[in-house]
């Protein structure tokens, strides 16, 4: 009989299929190995017991008395390695961090489901909340989330990690029905003419666009405030007005894109820059493997998508 310790649990896992199913070609199939792995596996099995399991002199072949004897013991020992590996994993589980993140609404949407299939690898739990970039600002500091995605750099704080990831421009998104008329319009022109569906001055974006307009010498009238890009997105395409934007938040309300054109800011150009922020010296490997994991996506998934809906684009939206 050779070293008994050589005897793997694979081809014990073999065995056991064969002798409860009978038959070489079914244990394959049920396996989804071929017939020839499945006898190399009984061989092996045979030549460390030094003795053989199955008796093939016979169709359909029959267990020996020793393979009797092995396949009574070989599915116990299955079960206990895989309960085995099962309480391995849920360790390995127990001890992989929880982290809580914040992301503003149109990250979330767009670039969240890809990062948090691969990040949740090596997290035992993640949890997600969307929203406002100032409620996750506020969050984050009061320690109920452990990192942030969002537009504000919250510069009065210390004590975080600023991590920037991309930055994009504003744009402008007209109806499409509105496009020959408006399309080589300057801003003051867009102001008087048409009704501007505000983001949410509550917000950090929208009172970004707030500041800019103020800059530039614009007063639109108040129409329609609205916190989320998607609904600010029907209501241009139902020609409601038009709104000041960016490529992120358009691809956010992508379904209503066939009735919505994006141009150029008119005049002076307004950037934002989105940045993963946590707190120094805590969660700092996955912060850092959340950070890379972003990027990736970014860039392979979401700005090709981008720059496919709006080709002028170009370089003007960049990770940094």
């Amino acid at each position: 009989m050779k070293d008994v310790a050589t005897l793997d649990i694979r081809a014990l896992r073999i065995f056991e299929v064969v002798a409860a199913s009978g038959s070489l070609s079914t244990a394959a199939a049920q396996l989804q190995i071929t017939q020839s792995a499945v006898s190399q596996a009984v061989t092996q099995i045979e030549q460390i017991l030094g003795t053989k399991v199955l008796d093939r002199s016979r169709r359909p072949f029959k267990l020996t008395a020793a393979g009797v004897a092995l396949s009574r013991r070989a599915r116990q020992i299955v079960d206990d390695m895989d309960r085995l590996i099962a309480q391995v994993h849920e360790a390995d589980m127990a001890n992989r961090p929880k982290i809580r993140v914040g992301m503003i609404d149109s990250f979330a949407a767009m670039v969240g489901p890809a990062i948090m299939k691969k990040v949740s690898v090596n997290a035992s739990q993640v949890l997600l909340w969307s929203g406002l970039a100032h409620s996750h600002a506020q969050s984050l500091l009061n320690r109920h989330v452990d990192l942030i995605v969002t537009s504000d750099l919250l510069e009065d704080m210390d004590g975080l990690v600023r991590r920037p990831l991309f930055t994009e421009p504003f744009l402008v998104v007209l109806p499409k029905c509105r496009q020959e008329q408006f399309e080589d319009a300057d801003l003051g022109k867009l102001v008087q003419e048409m009704q501007l569906v505000r983001f949410s001055a509550r917000s950090h974006f929208g009172a970004m666009i707030e500041r800019y307009l103020r800059r530039r010498g614009m007063s639109a009238p108040h129409y329609l405030e609205i916190d989320t890009s998607d609904v600010v997105m029907a209501m241009i395409a139902a020609d409601l007005g038009w709104t000041i934007t960016t490529p992120l938040c358009l691809l956010q309300g992508r379904v209503y894109m066939k009735d919505v054109v994006a141009i150029p800011l008119p005049g002076a150009a307004l950037t934002r820059t989105i940045y993963q922020i946590s707190r120094e010296d805590e969660y700092e490997e996955m912060a850092e493997h959340f950070y890379q994991t972003s990027r990736r996506v970014l860039e392979q998934d979401v700005f090709p998508e981008m720059k496919a809906h709006v080709p002028w684009l170009g370089a003007k939206v960049y990770l940094n």
